[in-house]
């Protein structure tokens, strides 16, 4: 699993994935070790999930604990570009109600920057 990291000139850091991927058990380690080394930079972050095929509970755990960690930091975490299943993933377990999730990657960085001000 290839991480791609951009650290946005608003102090914003997007994640996303190099290729499609499915994000399960067999990567929660993986993932939850990539995203502490972005979380010691900044406690903004967006992740693009354009290249995400599905998510098991493993990874909503790791993201569920992503998002308090960055809130807990005075940041947030938000989400974007959800493809249709891990969407239909997230309304199932009703986890629209508990990230927020935007269209696209550059909306949710302007929306960090609308918070500023």
């Amino acid at each position: 699993m290839d991480l791609v990291i951009d650290d946005r000139p608003e102090n914003v850091t997007v994640v996303g994935w190099a290729e499609p991927t499915a994000l399960d058990a067999s990567l929660a380690s993986e993932l939850r070790d990539g995203l502490r080394q972005v979380e010691a930079k900044t406690a903004r972050l967006v992740l693009d999930m354009s290249q995400v095929a599905f998510v098991d509970s493993s990874i909503i755990g790791a993201l569920v604990g992503l998002f308090r960690r960055a809130r807990s930091a005075g940041g947030d975490l938000k989400l974007a570009a959800l493809t249709p299943d891990v969407e239909t993933i997230f309304e199932l377990t009703r986890l629209q109600n508990v990230f927020r999730i935007l269209e696209s990657v550059d909306a949710a960085v302007a929306e960090f920057g609308s918070a500023e001000s």
